[in-house]
């Protein structure tokens, strides 16, 4: 099947580790999310395309019950959704949804950014240029720098310390990821990768506000435009 990668031996490497079948079923669930996450992410499961719990199960050797749970969790990462009578579908991508993506991050990283900058400490901001640094050594895969930011990205706004809105914000990261993918997969990544990282990294280190405000929303509004072509 396209887009993914073999996953017996996986499963084949739980069952040797002598791991307990809650704890097996545990990792072979976010594996299955993962690759099918990976799969919507690179667009190899194309926006609108029907998924099921059918088309799964011999490639991953399981029954339904972890693969619909896995589609669940990717509903609610806005990856996936799901229609009465029609089933599971990967979520398509309108400029509607584009504009509405970037308009939320703005709200979302502006505010959670601001409040990490209350909190965040030396150990911190070096933590946040160590996930910046490494994607770009030795790698030439879009899967590495998407990666990299997500974790980046996560990472910052966990220093503002409030898990309901971190929560909310992964989820709308999630959602996000495609149109990351979209937007790095046009751009020299060695050339581009972590200048506005690099900005708010530079605001961060002199607790200037106004700077790290000015920094996510040029970010934002400059991949906005990329992936609209204007």
């Amino acid at each position: 099947m396209r887009g993914f990668g073999c996953s017996r031996d996986a499963q084949e490497t739980c069952i040797r580790s002598g791991e307990n079948p809650i704890t097996r079923q545990t990792i072979l669930r976010q594996q299955i999310y993962e690759e099918i996450k990976h799969a919507i992410i690179t667009c190899a499961l194309a926006p609108g395309e029907p998924v099921s719990e059918n088309q799964f199960v011999d490639h991953f050797h399981v029954s339904k019950t972890p693969i619909r749970e896995a589609l669940t969790a990717l509903v609610d990462g806005g990856l996936v959704e799901y229609t009465p009578n029609r089933g599971f579908s990967v979520t398509h991508i309108s400029v509607k949804d584009i504009q509405e993506i970037f308009e939320a991050r703005a709200i979302y990283e502006t505010t959670l950014f601001k409040m990490a900058l209350k909190n965040i400490t030396a150990a911190d901001i070096t933590c946040l240029e160590e996930i910046n640094l490494p994607a770009v050594v030795g790698k030439t895969d879009i899967e590495a720098f998407v990666k990299a930011n997500f974790e980046f990205h996560l990472a910052l706004a966990s220093f503002a310390h409030n898990s309901r809105l971190l929560r909310h914000y992964s989820n709308l990261l999630q959602e996000s990821q495609r149109l990351v993918y979209m937007d790095f997969s046009h751009l020299d990544m060695t050339q581009m990768w972590g200048q506005g990282h690099k900005k708010i990294i530079s605001a961060l280190q002199n607790r200037d506000e106004q700077a790290l405000v000015a920094a996510i929303e040029e970010s934002l509004q400059n991949a906005r435009k990329r992936i609209l072509g204007i």
